[in-house]
């Protein structure tokens, strides 16, 4: 089910410091666990529910701070709807549909829509809180109703600076070394089990970072436009168990093949692969890695093997073994 909402524009002042959040235990409140900024209007987040319990998003909100800008906005501010199951995700995406639009007003691309639980922001000009582009900061909050605030429970960037054109592995961010929050998709690092924090005398709070983002502490760095990985998160907080993925079937394709095989697994996800012949040979994967395994989906080159059946065997993070079955022709 699609939800669309609409949003008041008034803008006010906000004070950083109210963004010091509440005490987060791990694996004890939602988080950002991907971040996919592509091209033209193909945009979305996942929120991932580490808990034991579903929760209910009608207390928490997006907001986006653009351009380095430390001043909150109801029209870049977006009150979630619906619930997350436990150890489960929901996907926000730009509410970008219309086909008949064109230039910079292009739609999301229909594997994006597909992945869409809800859609956010700018269907009739009224709210921008997804038009982020690279160098905007992101929070996911919590309302409070005690305080009557909203507290932070996760940061992405950091707000009040902004880097150009976006968050890169080389600070301080002008530009230079691998780009992360522009142009990529990224997906939260599996032994992250909360929001984005500092350490204060033990407790953990989700905080605006006190020197600088540093994008590659926490997530893992993806080509733009690679969606297959939305739906579904990997993390400790499933006390080493991957059940998203236990029941899956381990595919390889083409099937048969004459050279590449594609197997349906991301590599962050893996742990080891190696092939078996029908003979009982035992084939080590690092002789059929593609040349940059490390972005997307396992690709193994079998083109210098002998025509015939082989078993491919995967160990995932957990310890899971998954088997699947290679034809050579």
């Amino acid at each position: 089910m699609k939800w669309r909402f609409g949003v008041v524009m008034v803008v006010c002042l906000w004070n950083i410091a109210n963004l010091k959040g509440q005490n987060i235990p791990k694996c004890s409140e939602i988080f950002f666990s991907e971040y996919v900024e592509g091209s033209r209007n193909n945009k979305a987040l996942e929120i991932y529910n580490p808990t034991n319990k579903m929760v209910n998003l009608n207390q928490y909100r997006i907001v986006r701070w653009p351009n380095g800008s430390s001043q909150f906005s109801f029209a870049l501010s977006h009150k979630l709807m619906g619930f997350i199951p436990s150890k489960k995700t929901i996907v926000l995406v730009i509410d970008k549909q219309d086909i008949t639009k064109v230039g910079l007003d292009t739609p999301v691309v229909s594997v994006l829509k597909q992945k869409a639980t809800l859609y956010l922001g700018n269907t009739d000009s009224f709210n921008f809180s997804m038009s982020f582009n690279g160098d905007d900061a992101l929070s996911l909050e919590k309302y409070n109703a005690q305080t009557g605030k909203y507290v932070a429970v996760d940061i992405f960037g950091k707000i009040g600076d902004k880097p150009n054109p976006c968050w890169t592995d080389k600070y301080p961010y002008l530009g230079e070394g691998n780009w992360y929050s522009m142009d990529r998709t990224l997906i939260r690092k599996s032994w992250i089990t909360h929001g984005l924090d500092s350490n204060e005398s033990g407790i953990q709070k989700a905080i605006n970072p006190t020197s600088y983002f540093n994008p590659t502490t926490e997530w893992i760095s993806y080509p733009k436009d690679m969606f297959d990985s939305l739906g579904y998160h990997h993390c400790n907080c499933e006390n080493a168990s991957m059940s998203y993925i236990k029941n899956l079937e381990l595919q390889c394709y083409p099937n048969p093949t004459t050279g590449k095989v594609i197997v349906n697994l991301l590599a962050s996800m893996v742990r080891n692969i190696y092939l078996v012949s029908i003979q009982g040979e035992v084939i080590p994967l690092e002789l059929f890695y593609s040349s940059e395994p490390q972005f997307g989906k396992l690709e193994l080159n079998v083109e210098h093997l002998k025509p015939g059946f082989y078993a491919c065997s995967v160990t995932l993070l957990d310890g899971t073994t998954l088997v699947g079955k290679i034809m050579k022709d």
